[in-house]
This record gives C-alpha cells, structure tokens and sequence, in this order.
C-alpha cells in the first residue's frame, strides 16, 4: 500500500496556491514581474526536494504525536521528517512504511508570512501494478484532477488508522499490490509522475489550468503558452531520465560501490529527445571536442531539426565524430532508453 504523490500534488501546488496563493501570488511580482515566472510558481514545481527536519519545527505537535502513536501501534517505521519550500509556503511532513506495503504520511502547511497559521492534513495509500489508489483526509482532493489509473478518495475521520481501514476497500477486486522499498525515494518517483503529467500540453491548455492561471493576474497568450509547453516538453525529458537510471541501478546488478564509481559517467539517451538533448550527450560522455568535431556537429544541428528515431541518430552522431563509448542498456519502459558510459 502507498501514498501516491496525488495528494502531495494537492498540497503543494493547490491547497498552497488555494490557502496562501495570493501571498505567493504577492512573493513573485516582488521577485519578478512577469508572466512566465508567476505561472511556473502555481503549476507543478519541476524540482521536489525533500529536507530533512526535525519534529521541533511542527506547531502541531500534539495531533502529530496522536496519528505517529496510532502508526505504531500497527507496526509502522518512521522514515523521517523532511520539509518542501515552494514560494512564501512550506510543507512539513512526516513519511511512515508500514510493513514495507503501505506507506502514509502526515502535513502541515504554512506561509511564510503566518507560520503560526497551519493546515493539517494526512493520507494513506497504496501503489498497484496498473497505478495507486489514495486515501486522504483532504477534502478538496477529489476535486483535483490527475492521471488515469491514479484514484484518490476523501474519508472523514479523526484517525489516520481510518484511513488505513478505508484503504482495503478501495483497492479495486485484483489489484496486485507492489511492495516499496524505499518511501522517500518512491514518494519523490511519483511526484515526479503526476508533476510531468500536469506540465503535458493537453493540461496546460486545460480550461482548468487557464482558470488558475488567470486568477493570479496570469495574462494567458499565444507566446506564454508555446514558452509552458516547451518548458513541459523539456521536464518530460528529464523525468523519463530519472526514471531510467533508477531502472538501470535496480537492475543493472551492480555493488553500491561499482555503482558510485559509474552513476554519473553514465549518459541516457531516449525517444523523447531532441537535437539539443543529444548534443549535450555527446559532450558529457567525450567533454571538450575538437575544431573539426565541432564542425561535425554543427552540421548535425543544421541538417536535423525534426529526429525521427534519436536514439539511432545519437549512434550514428558517436560514429561520426568517432567518440568511443559502450551502450551498457536498452530499456523498452517506460519509454525507449539507451544507456551509454564513455570508453
């Protein structure tokens, strides 16, 4: 069982933006005034990190206690308390496994501007072969909009362990539950998921999207949009990429040691690149090239702005500037990868 990250969507991007997105709204023209730069503060953040922090920093300390003794009392372990800063907001949490299979967590949320004003929210859930389904104490939740296959429902009650029993009677009849190793890393995979699927064109162009966008003075035109998309594009790119190399560790067989000495010599090349992406991939795995290899590329990058297959044309691009590098992996899913490590 698992939290999806839907919830966390809620949290950061629309109950923050709902409760205190005037004040963030306020934050961003103080930084700077324009368009683009206040639209990227109330969609999806394309960078999740989660701080460690310490139980000290929660206002609500006594509720906290409550919901972490009755987690206990089933077994659960405590993977940590962290904390998201996104604008004037922040987002403490408190992330717990429970028996490996389950995962809930526990929020509080603040503005910087009133710190001592904090909404309370928490939520169990479960991660399925075909996606997750979501239990939340969040009432707004359910109004949100995401991904198919990703189903989260709102249950009133004043024990997180009511979540918990509401939980096994939304898992649909068949549905294969996928044990999570690690809740902080899994958290941070499928915020990843529901973030990239916000920042698809088909939502950005969303009546949905173009509402919240003009309710914080958000002036919706032509170049704005082509600006989004493109950003989305590119954000897409780096998640698949993420995902690859989370696939390659599990998989590759590697120690923890030969790991760290590869991790970041490796280069991931996918179907959704562009010209740019692969040239940037060439210079990671060869750093600085020659005059004449210079040449080679710029005439890759005049003759090929449309990339039919990018994966065959980044083999074709190392042949020609005769950059020797070993292809260590294909993946198929979730979409075609190659894997390459300088020689």
């Amino acid at each position: 069982m698992f939290l999806q990250i839907l919830g966390v969507i809620f949290l950061l991007v629309l109950v923050v933006v709902a409760f205190y997105g005037w004040k963030i709204y306020r934050f961003v023209k103080r930084q700077a005034n324009t368009d683009t730069v206040v639209a990227m503060s109330v969609l999806p953040a394309q960078d999740m990190e989660l701080e460690p922090a310490v139980v000290d920093d929660w206002k609500e300390k006594e509720r906290l206690g409550f919901m972490e003794a009755e987690l206990k009392k089933i077994g659960a372990g405590h993977t940590g308390y962290f904390c998201v800063y996104m604008g004037s907001a922040i987002v403490k949490l408190s992330i717990w496994n429970i028996k490996g299979q389950a995962m809930a967590v526990i929020y509080e949320a603040a503005s910087e501007q009133d710190k001592n004003n904090v909404s309370f929210f928490y939520e169990v859930g479960c991660k399925l072969a075909s996606g997750s389904v979501c239990v939340t104490s969040n009432p707004h939740a359910e109004y949100e909009s995401r991904p198919a296959g990703h189903n989260i429902s709102y249950v009133q009650s004043d024990s997180i362990l009511g979540l918990v029993k509401a939980l096994k009677a939304n898992i649909p009849e068949g549905g294969k539950l996928q044990k999570i190793n690690d809740p902080k890393e899994f958290f941070l995979e499928c915020y990843e998921d529901i973030a990239e699927w916000g920042w698809r064109e088909e939502q950005l162009t969303s009546e949905k999207t173009q509402q919240t966008l003009a309710a914080v003075g958000v002036d919706v035109n032509d170049e704005l949009m082509c600006d989004l998309i493109e950003y989305g594009k590119k954000y897409s790119i780096e998640v698949h990429v993420n995902k690859a190399r989370r696939r390659f560790a599990e998989r590759s067989g590697l120690s923890a040691s030969q790991w760290e000495k590869i991790r970041d010599k490796l280069v991931y090349i996918n179907e959704k690149m562009g010209v740019d992406e692969l040239i940037s991939g060439v210079y990671d795995l060869a750093g600085e090239l020659t005059d004449a290899q210079e040449l080679v590329i710029e005439g890759f990058e005049h003759n090929n702005k449309e990339l039919v297959d990018p994966i065959s044309a980044f083999q074709l691009l190392l042949q020609s500037l005769n950059i020797k590098a070993k292809k260590l992996a294909s993946m198929e899913k979730p979409i075609k990868t190659g894997v390459y490590m300088p020689l």
